[in-house]
C-alpha cells in the first residue's frame, strides 16, 4: 500500500481530535437556550464574555420571569459591545416559549462607525413566564457575514418597576382621567407620566363644555444623554380626531401646546406618545427617566369683542363709524389672541370728504389678561388694514392702480405679490393697503403701527382690520388696543389743490453770490421750501429691516410705499462762461415732541439736458448717472468717494454730508468734498424737479421739513484728509484736465 495512503486515516483522525480554535460556542439553539443552565439569564445578572466567533454564528438564550413580576413591570434587555469597532451588526430578537415574536427583532446597524447597545423597554406582566433571546449579525451585505472571536459582547436582562403610575392607560378607554378644580376663572388640572417602554402611548382625559377655551400643554425637561426618540402630544376631540399636535425637541426637552375654542364639548383627550425621528418603522423606544407634566385648563372666552360679535370673519367686524366726527377722529379696540387660530377684524367707516385725509394706526400690547401662559414659541402677531373692492373684479383690484394702488409695486419679493393678489381673490376682493408682521428674530421691534392715505372720496369708506397670529399656532390671551385715528393731512390739500395728482410750482433757484455761510444755504423765504411727510414706510439708506431697524419690519408692505412731495426749481440758463455752478444744500427735519427724529430725508433729482432736445425742442430728461443708478441724496454719515475723486486708494474717502441736532431740529448739510454742482448742461435745460420722501423711519408722526437751496461760483475748495486744502474739478480752459462739473458721474 502507498505510504500516503496508509498516513491519510491517521491524519483525518488528528484533524477531527483538534478542537475549534477561538472561543467556545455554546447556546446555538432553542434547545439550549431552554435544558442549558449555561444558557439561562438570571435577572439582573449580566452575561459577559459571549462571542459571535464565526460566519453565521447564532446565540440563544432563555430567561425565567420572577415571582416578583406585575402589571407595571418592565422588562428590560441589553446587548452591547464594549469595543470601538467591530465587523458584527448585533441583532436581538426576543421570543415567547412558544416561539411568538414578543417584539420586532432590533439591529444595530453601525456600519463602519462605533457599535451602539441594542436596547428592548418592554411592559411585561407574567410571572413565571420564558423569554428567550436570539443574538446574531445583521450584514449590510448577505454575502459577506459579519464575526467577532476577538472581542465578546454583554447581554443583561432586567425586571423593573415602571415609574408610570397611570399604566395601563394606551387606549380610550383606560385613559388617565385628570382631576380638575376651579380656580379664580378658570377649570385647572395636571398630570403627569412616563414613557417608558418602546411604543408607549399615554392619554389623558378631561370634560371640556362647548363654547369654552381649553388650554393643554405638555412639557418635559431636557436629558443627558439624551433620550433616543423625541416627545410628542396630540389633542384629540371627543370622536377621536386631532384638534392638533406637535413635537419636541431631540434631546428630550419639550414645551407644547395649545389654545382652542372648542366648538364640540364632551371627554377631550391629550395623547403623549415617543416619535421616532427619520422614516425609522421601529417602535420608539422607552426612556425610563422621560418624566414630562400636563396641564390642562378650561376657560370662558376672555375677548369682550368675541363674546358679542364673535369677530373672527370680516363680516362680523366690529365697525365705528366716524360720520359724525370729521378729522381728527379716534377710536380704540380692545382684543386679545386668547386661542389659535384666532382672527380679529374690526373696521372704521369714513364719510364724504374732500380733502386728503391720513389714517393712522397702531396695535399696542397690554398687561391684562394672560389666563394661561403664552403658547411655545415666539410672538409672531401681524396686522393688515383692507377696503372693499365693490363693482371690480379681482384681476381689477390686481391690474388697476385706481381700485387698488400699488405705489411703486410689489417689489422683488414674490411673497408680496403672492399676498395681494391673494386678497384681491378674496370672496369680495379686498385692497391690502398695509401690513406689519412682527418678526420672531427681533422681539422689541416697533412695527405693529402705519400711516396709509385716504384721498378725497364722494361716498362712505370702509376700512378693515385684520389682527391675528401669523401662523395662527400662538396665542397670550393678553390684551391689546388697537388704535384707528383718522387725522388731517393739509400739507397734501394743498400740493394737490383737491385732486389725486401734484404738481409743483416752479420756483426761481436764489444766488447766493456773496457765500457767506457756504456749505450751507442762506436762510429765508428766497432760499427755502417746506412740506410734511405724512403716511407710508418711507425709503432705506442706513437701516436694514433684516437687523430690525427703524419701525419696518422684513416683509412689510404699503400699498403706497411714502408720501412724495415734488419741487421744481428754475434754474439760471444763461449764465456767461463757464456755466458751471456749485449747488449750495441743506434740509432740517422738525424733531417730534418728545425729542425723537421721525425719519431722514430722501430727495431724488430730475434734471433737464439742455443739450440734447427731441424735435419738439423739449430737453430729455436726465434721472441717474452715468453708471445708471438713480440720482438720489440722502444722509450717509461713513464715508464715501465724490464722484470727482479717484478711483484708487482708500485716503480719499471723506464723508459727504454732515448732520447736526439742536434747535428741536435735526439738520444735514452737504458737504465740499461732495463738489455738489450744475453741469453747464443742466443749467442750459432750466429746470430741476426734487421729489422728497421720508428715509429710514424711526416713527410715524410727520416728518415736518424745511429744505434750503442756491447756487454760488465754481468750483470751491475743501479740506484734504493731510490738512490741506484742495479743489472741485475746473472747467475745461480754466487749466483744468477734467472737464469741470460732471456732478451725474456716479464714483
Amino acid at each position: 500500500m502507498h505510504l500516503l495512503a496508509r498516513l491519510l486515516p491517521l491524519v483525518l483522525l488528528v484533524l477531527t481530535a483538534c478542537p475549534r480554535q477561538g472561543p467556545a460556542d455554546l447556546c446555538d439553539s432553542r434547545e439550549e437556550a431552554l435544558r442549558s443552565s449555561e444558557c439561562q439569564l438570571t435577572p439582573g445578572v449580566p452575561l459577559e464574555d459571549r462571542y459571535l466567533s464565526f460566519e453565521r454564528d447564532t446565540d440563544w438564550y432563555s430567561v425565567r420571569m420572577p415571582s416578583t413580576t406585575r402589571p407595571r413591570s418592565v422588562l428590560r434587555v441589553t446587548a452591547s459591545y464594549a469595543a470601538s469597532s467591530t465587523p458584527v451588526n448585533l441583532s436581538v430578537s426576543l421570543l415567547l416559549e412558544d416561539g411568538s415574536e414578543l417584539a420586532p427583532r432590533r439591529v444595530d446597524a453601525h456600519g463602519e462607525d462605533a457599535p451602539r447597545p441594542v436596547e428592548f423597554l418592554l411592559p411585561f406582566s407574567e410571572p413565571g413566564a420564558r423569554v428567550l433571546l436570539v443574538l446574531g449579525d445583521e450584514p449590510a451585505n448577505p454575502s459577506r457575514p459579519g464575526y467577532d472571536a476577538r472581542n465578546p459582547y454583554a447581554l443583561t436582562v432586567e425586571v423593573l418597576e415602571n415609574p408610570d403610575v397611570n399604566e395601563p392607560n394606551d387606549t380610550a378607554n383606560t385613559a388617565t382621567f385628570v382631576p380638575t378644580s376651579a380656580q379664580d376663572d378658570a377649570v385647572v388640572g395636571s398630570a403627569s407620566g412616563f414613557l417608558s417602554t418602546d411604543g408607549d402611548v399615554d392619554r389623558f382625559s378631561f370634560v371640556v363644555p362647548a363654547g369654552q377655551i381649553v388650554y393643554a400643554r405638555v412639557t418635559a425637561p431636557g436629558l443627558s444623554p439624551p433620550p433616543a426618540s423625541r416627545l410628542s402630544y396630540q389633542l384629540l376631540r371627543p370622536d377621536g380626531t386631532v384638534e392638533d399636535e406637535a413635537q419636541g425637541d431631540s434631546n428630550g426637552a419639550a414645551d407644547l401646546g395649545t389654545a382652542r375654542r372648542v366648538w364640540e364639548g364632551g371627554m377631550w383627550q391629550v395623547l403623549v406618545r415617543a416619535s421616532n425621528s427619520g422614516t425609522s418603522s421601529e417602535p420608539p423606544p422607552g426612556d425610563l427617566r422621560l418624566r414630562y407634566s400636563v396641564d390642562v385648563k378650561v376657560l370662558d372666552e376672555g375677548d369682550s369683542q368675541e363674546a358679542p360679535f364673535n369677530n373672527d370673519e370680516l363680516a362680523r367686524a366690529r365697525v365705528v363709524s366716524f360720520e359724525s366726527k370729521p378729522p381728527p377722529a379716534a377710536v380704540s379696540f380692545t382684543g386679545r389672541l386668547g386661542s389659535v387660530p384666532d382672527k380679529d377684524w374690526y373696521g372704521v367707516q369714513l364719510p364724504s370728504n374732500t380733502a386728503h385725509t391720513v389714517l393712522h394706526y397702531r396695535v399696542v400690547p397690554l398687561s391684562s389678561g394672560g389666563r394661561f401662559p403664552p403658547l411655545p414659541g415666539l410672538p409672531d402677531r401681524r396686522v393688515r388694514v383692507f377696503s372693499e373692492v365693490r363693482g371690480s373684479s379681482a384681476n381689477d383690484c390686481v391690474t388697476k392702480a385706481d381700485v387698488c394702488p400699488k405705489g411703486n409695486g410689489y417689489g422683488t419679493d414674490p411673497a408680496v405679490t403672492s399676498l395681494v393678489e391673494g386678497w384681491c381673490g378674496h370672496g369680495t376682493p379686498l385692497c391690502l393697503h398695509s401690513s406689519r408682521d412682527e418678526s420672531e428674530a427681533f422681539p422689541s421691534l416697533r412695527n405693529l403701527e402705519g400711516v396709509l392715505p385716504v384721498p378725497p372720496h364722494t361716498a362712505v369708506v370702509r376700512y378693515s382690520f385684520l389682527v391675528e397670529d401669523e401662523g395662527s399656532n400662538w396665542a397670550d390671551d393678553k390684551d391689546y388696543r388697537l388704535e384707528v385715528e383718522w387725522r388731517d393731512d393739509p400739507d397734501e390739500t394743498s400740493r394737490k389743490k383737491g385732486g389725486v395728482t401734484e404738481t409743483a410750482e416752479p420756483k426761481m433757484l436764489a444766488s447766493d453770490d456773496a457765500g457767506t455761510t457756504f456749505p450751507a444755504p442762506p436762510r429765508g423765504a428766497e432760499y427755502e421750501v417746506s412740506g410734511s411727510l405724512s403716511y407710508g414706510l418711507g425709503g432705506l439708506v442706513g437701516h436694514e429691516p433684516s437687523k430690525g431697524q427703524g419701525v419696518r419690519g422684513p416683509r412689510d408692505y404699503d400699498a403706497v410705499p411714502t408720501d412724495v412731495d415734488s419741487y421744481s426749481f428754475i434754474l439760471p440758463s444763461t449764465l456767461p462762461a463757464p456755466m458751471d455752478r456749485t449747488w449750495e444744500l441743506q434740509w432740517e427735519v422738525a424733531d417730534l415732541p418728545d425729542g425723537g427724529m421721525p425719519s431722514g430725508l430722501s430727495l431724488d433729482l430730475t434734471f433737464c439736458d439742455g443739450d440734447r432736445l427731441d424735435a419738439s425742442g423739449a430737453c430729455t430728461f436726465v434721472s441717474t448717472g452715468s453708471a445708471g443708478a438713480p440720482l438720489t441724496l440722502a444722509y450717509r454719515g461713513e464715508p464715501m468717494r465724490a464722484w470727482h475723486s479717484s478711483t484708487g486708494g482708500l485716503g480719499e474717502l471723506q464723508p459727504l454730508y454732515s448732520l447736526e441736532r439742536g434747535d428741536g431740529v435735526t439738520r444735514v448739510t452737504v458737504r465740499p468734498y461732495a463738489c455738489s454742482c450744475f453741469e453747464p448742461r443742466f443749467l442750459r435745460g432750466g429746470i430741476l424737479h426734487v421729489y422728497v420722501s421720508a428715509v429710514d423711519r424711526s416713527d410715524y408722526g410727520p416728518a415736518n421739513y424745511t429744505l434750503r437751496t442756491a447756487y454760488t461760483g465754481y468750483p470751491r475748495t475743501y479740506s484734504t484728509l493731510d490738512g490741506g486744502t484742495a479743489s472741485c474739478p475746473r472747467p475745461e480752459g480754466e487749466g483744468g484736465v477734467v472737464p469741470g462739473c460732471v456732478f451725474t458721474r456716479q464714483p
